[in-house]
Parts: C-alpha cells; sequence; structure tokens
C-alpha cells in the first residue's frame, strides 16, 4: 500500500508544479487526481476514504471526486461535492451489459465544485488519464455513440480553470436543487444517492460478498475498461 497522505501530496504538487497562482494550484491539483489515480472499481467503492484512494491508486468517479475536494480544501480552497443525475448509458460498453441493465436510469455521480476568482466551477475532467482518455473517446466514435465507454458528449480530460470542464457530467445536468456535500462519506451516511443494484446499493452488495470473490470481480470489471485502465 501507498504511504501518500493529502498533505504530502500537496506538498509534491507545489513543488514539482510551482504554481504562480490559486488558479495554477487548483489546476495542478486536478492533473494530478487525473494522471495518478486511475478510474475504475474498487471493492471499498464509495466506502473509501481519499487517503484509501490515494493508497490504491484507483477509483470510480465519487471516489475520486472525493480525493480531488480533499485535496483543494487542504490547500486552503472552498470545495464540495455537487451530485448530478447522470444518464446511465454513459457505462454502455464500460461494464457487463447484465450489470447496466440491472442499474437505475440515473446514477448517483459527484462532480467537484471549487470557488476560484470568485467564481463556483463544477468539474469532472479529472476521471480518465489522457491516455485512457483518448482511447476511451476512439471507442466511443467508433461505436457512433453520443454516450458510452465512460465518457459523456463534449467530454474533455483537461481543465484551465476558468470555467466548467466534464468528462462524464454534462452542462444540461447542472440544476439548482443538485444535492451537495462536504464529503462522499457524509453523501452516503445521507441516503441521497441511488446508486443501486436492483434497488440494493452497492456497498450493500459488496458487504456481503467474500472478499476473494470482490477482488474477482474487481478485476473483472476494470478489464472492461481496455488495457489503459488495468
Amino acid at each position: 500500500m501507498s504511504g501518500k497522505t493529502i498533505a504530502g501530496v500537496l506538498e509534491t504538487v507545489r513543488r514539482q508544479a510551482l504554481p504562480a497562482d490559486d488558479r495554477e494550484y487548483c489546476v495542478a491539483l486536478h492533473d494530478y487526481v487525473r494522471d495518478q489515480v486511475r478510474f475504475g472499481f474498487t471493492t471499498g467503492f464509495e466506502s473509501v476514504t481519499p487517503e484509501q484512494t490515494l493508497a490504491l491508486g484507483r477509483g470510480h468517479c465519487n471516489a475520486q471526486a472525493d480525493l480531488l475536494c480533499a485535496l483543494l480544501r487542504g490547500a486552503g480552497f472552498e470545495a464540495g461535492l455537487r451530485f448530478v443525475a447522470l444518464d446511465k448509458r454513459i457505462l454502455r460498453h464500460a461494464v457487463p451489459a447484465p450489470v447496466l441493465f440491472c442499474l437505475p436510469s440515473k446514477l448517483f455521480h459527484a462532480v467537484t465544485q471549487v470557488r476560484l476568482g470568485g467564481q463556483k466551477l463544477n468539474i469532472d475532467s479529472y476521471i480518465f488519464d489522457r491516455s485512457g482518455f483518448r482511447q476511451q473517446r476512439a471507442r466511443l466514435r467508433a461505436a457512433g455513440l453520443e454516450r458510452g465507454f465512460g465518457l459523456g458528449q463534449g467530454a474533455a480530460c483537461d481543465w484551465n480553470g476558468r470555467g466548467d470542464a466534464f468528462s462524464q457530467a454534462e452542462p444540461g445536468n447542472l440544476a439548482p436543487d443538485n444535492p451537495r456535500f462536504s464529503t462522499l462519506a457524509e453523501a452516503v451516511a445521507s441516503r441521497a444517492g441511488n446508486n443501486t443494484l436492483l434497488g440494493i446499493h452497492f456497498n450493500q452488495w459488496l458487504a456481503c460478498v467474500p472478499t476473494p470473490l470482490r477482488r474477482v470481480s474487481e478485476r473483472y470489471l476494470n478489464s472492461r475498461l481496455g488495457p489503459a485502465m488495468t
């Protein structure tokens, strides 16, 4: 397991990126999550902490958002999680068809919201690293789909710190009544989400599965994301 900590990552990013201002610092933290934490599924799913996601070097969208929020807050920025209703078709060809069929039509998806330059900016453009993003976008275009392979319409993997940027969410998902929480743990505890399989939250399913089988399932699900993510 990695010995990385939130404080250690903040120091590493400051030292390596040498940000000239707040905007560059936020972008550098975004890029750290994008490049160092691979998109994928873990046996902890939504019970993981930001520190555990760091240690694993892998996490699904909500775990990645939670980590970036922790880094931004650790750096002194106002940040939180804004949850949107994401069309489940974004996971076509990214999860097995039977799993996709059993998922609710809308997924409880976190985007990171950070106050920067007097604005609240919304981002989830950190989900795939550049190589993985290019691979998934090529697969999406070859399939002729609007959504799928883990990407939404108009997906991007870069952020300039001056506006919103998404790889899975879309501008139309943003609404005044989107639920907001400080952390993923707070969101899960509130039972505000609907990330369920046959009506039962993924965390409850995982708690009933023996550890060896959970690890096999994790490897299988991640294998569907393609070689760049495994």
